[in-house]
């Protein structure tokens, strides 16, 4: 495994940015935390040939990526940073940790059967990598939902989620369970349209994959999932027949019960992300142009603020003690190096 210390600083304009969530394009932000740290949330900003860093809580610092590569998930773990995503020279993985002013190359999951693999997500408990949900086919049209657990040094044997069956596959979310099981989500198309499925994996075996929710003649697409200790929580967008919603659902130990479908026309791009022990969901409507901000509890949600945001990436969730979560773009009013 080879390391490389820190690159001169980036340009000063802002580039393109990745959500860590399900489905990465250029263009997006992504977010995580740091477990049990107030306000530190981080943020993976792209650029041709590195990514930068961003946090709440230390200055942002550049890591190297090869222009091949497409950087789709980042999560503070491992008493650092992991990235994973598209190898596009390769069609395979890729994999890279960041920590003390190093980044370190990562292996790829064994035995690649299709030509392609694609938008990994990874799965970690605390500080600890658990393992990597990916999609992977000769093409987007035949994608399997893989998954690997990574043992400290290495990822373990290739496991099957869901096998491609009647249509696509893609927009997969992950989260591990205080239970240690497993619950991945992703969207399928079903014949008719694209349903919500879900499987999990509890002792090393996953379950049949399933609808989240009723069978439907409209598309339910782009779904996310975050643990809430043994619970979770769900949102996804579907369209009602004139605008597409965010709709929610909770995860109660053996299936899914049906929450709050939230306000807004058009909404979509909805990403979970854990604060100090606090479930938050921020999703982004057309009518009225606004991101909102959502936080759940273990029984429903507690509308808390929405935002006007004059900027297309998504905003950090801002949580500082004593005060009320808030929205913020700090790469768009801070001094750059």
């Amino acid at each position: 495994m080879q390391s490389t210390q820190d690159s001169p600083a980036l340009p000063s304009s802002p580039r393109s940015l990745a959500f860590c969530t399900a489905v990465v394009t250029l263009g997006l932000l992504g977010l995580f935390s740091r477990p049990g740290a107030l306000g530190a949330q981080v943020a993976l900003e792209l650029e041709a040939g590195s990514a930068r860093i961003w946090s709440r809580s230390a200055a942002p610092e550049r890591v190297s990526m090869p222009t091949d590569r497409l950087a789709r998930v980042a999560v503070a773990a491992e008493g650092g940073y992991v990235i994973a995503g598209d190898n596009l020279g390769t069609g395979d993985l890729f994999f890279v940790h960041r920590a003390g002013g190093l980044t370190t190359e990562l292996p790829t999951p064994p035995s690649q059967t299709g030509v392609l693999r694609s938008a990994p997500v990874l799965l970690t408990t605390g500080d600890r990598l658990e393992g990597t949900a990916w999609l992977e086919g000769s093409s987007q049209q035949d994608f399997s939902v893989l998954a690997s657990v990574w043992n400290g040094t290495s990822w373990e044997n290739v496991e099957v989620v869901s096998i491609q069956d009647s249509g696509p596959q893609l927009a997969l979310s992950a989260a591990v369970l205080d239970d240690g099981s497993w619950l991945v989500l992703w969207a399928g198309y079903d014949g008719t349209d694209d349903d919500i499925f879900w499987s999990r994996r509890v002792n090393r075996t996953w379950s049949q994959p399933r609808r989240l929710h009723p069978d439907n003649q409209v598309p339910d697409i782009l779904p996310t999932v975050a643990a809430h200790g043994n619970s979770a929580h769900a949102a996804w967008s579907f369209f009602d027949g004139n605008d597409y919603r965010t709709r929610t659902a909770r995860w109660s130990g053996t299936g899914w019960t049906s929450g709050p479908t939230l306000a807004g026309r058009g909404s979509g791009r909805a990403a979970f992300e854990n604060v100090a022990g606090r479930s938050f969901l921020t999703y982004q409507t057309v009518v009225p142009e606004t991101w909102n901000l959502v936080e759940f509890d273990l029984e429903g949600t507690t509308p808390r603020t929405a935002v006007v945001g004059r900027y297309p990436e998504r905003p950090l969730v801002t949580l500082e003690d004593g005060s009320e979560p808030s929205l913020s773009w700090p790469w768009r009013r801070e001094s750059r190096p």
